[in-house]
């Protein structure tokens, strides 16, 4: 996967995780604001379900891949926001003489050698 880029192969990241988060944060604030500052799974579990619904709607599902050109597969769109610079390959030669292994001399002879 290109560098920077799970934002737009990735689309559920940004359209469905990142408003959970923010749901969660609010459904917190209204436990607090009701005096809960210890979330147990009894309080944790309602607050989960009522976030996860405000955010896995499929309206935001859809909308995340759509954004992401993933729907009706758009390769264009994708390619058209990643940063690609092409580049020549490196020679196999190349690579092989710049591979360097690193040993332990076993006497003075090979220290000095």
């Amino acid at each position: 996967m290109p560098l920077y880029s799970s934002h737009l192969l990735q689309p559920l990241d940004v359209g469905c995780f990142s408003p959970l988060k923010r749901a969660y944060s609010r459904e917190v604030e209204s436990l607090i604001r009701n005096y809960i500052n210890h979330i147990t799974k009894l309080e944790f579990l309602p607050a989960f379900k009522a976030a996860f619904n405000q955010s896995f709607t499929s309206a935001n599902i859809c909308s995340a891949f759509r954004g992401a050109g993933l729907v009706l597969l758009q390769p264009d769109t994708v390619l058209s926001k990643l940063d690609v610079q092409l580049r020549t390959s490196t020679p196999l030669a190349a690579l092989a003489e710049a591979l360097w292994q690193a040993c332990t001399p076993g006497n003075v002879r090979e220290l000095e050698a």
